[in-house]
Parts: structure tokens; C-alpha cells; sequence
């Protein structure tokens, strides 16, 4: 009989991954962290500012979402222009869900419009 639960464990900031720390300090400086499950090899994250992040085993950001607006500055240069273009199009919309895999960007828009775009820029769905 296998076991399939997740073991969480809590941990403090000092225990992060310094890429994880820097990554946070450096985009969500104003903000506390509320508090840190690592599951396996895996750190989710909650800050006080609402913004939920998970990282992966090598400390790289895999899921943010957040309760407000998720700044478009967190992804590459290319994939940012391309959903500040989109969203130019449609008023008082915000990204509030990023999902980063294998091969393309996840990103949730208010308005109910999810993009998909491949790490080169290419838009998949929008």
C-alpha cells in the first residue's frame, strides 16, 4: 500500500533557496512572506500582499497568482510586450495568473481571457 500524502513542512525565510529569497526581495520588496510550505522539493509560498507563488526544486518560479494585479514585469521582456499589447485592447483588465510550463506561459487576465504564449513569444491562444 503506497502512502499518497503530501508531507508539508514549514520553514522559515532564512531556510529558502537564495534564488527564491532574491526573487522576492527583488519583485515584491514591500511585501512579508505570511508563510512557506515546502512539500517534497517544491516551496509554496504566500505574501502578505496576496500574491501566492510556487517554486520548483531549483528555486525558479513556476505558478504566481495573486487576490489583485500581478505586475507583467515578472516575465521576460518578449512575453510581457506581447500581454501589455493584448491587454491594451480590453479596459480595466489585469493579469492575475501566471503558470509557467515546459513549453509556453499560462496567463489569466480578468476579463476571463487566458493567453498562451511559448517562451519565444509565439501566441498559442488568446
Amino acid at each position: 500500500m503506497t502512502n499518497n500524502l503530501k508531507l508539508f513542512i514549514k520553514i522559515t525565510p532564512s531556510k529558502l533557496p537564495e534564488n527564491i529569497r532574491n526573487f522576492i526581495a527583488l519583485n515584491y520588496s514591500k511585501a512579508k512572506i505570511v508563510y512557506i510550505d515546502k512539500v517534497k522539493d517544491e516551496y509554496e509560498i504566500k505574501l502578505s500582499n496576496g500574491i501566492y507563488i510556487n517554486f520548483d526544486k531549483n528555486g525558479s518560479w513556476n505558478y504566481i497568482s495573486s487576490d489583485d494585479k500581478l505586475s507583467e514585469n515578472i516575465l521576460p521582456k518578449n512575453i510581457a510586450h506581447k500581454v501589455k499589447s493584448i491587454m491594451k485592447k480590453y479596459k480595466n483588465t489585469y493579469v492575475f495568473e501566471i503558470n509557467r510550463r515546459i513549453e509556453f506561459y499560462r496567463i489569466r487576465l480578468t476579463n476571463s481571457l487566458e493567453l498562451r504564449i511559448r517562451h519565444n513569444g509565439e501566441i498559442l491562444l488568446a
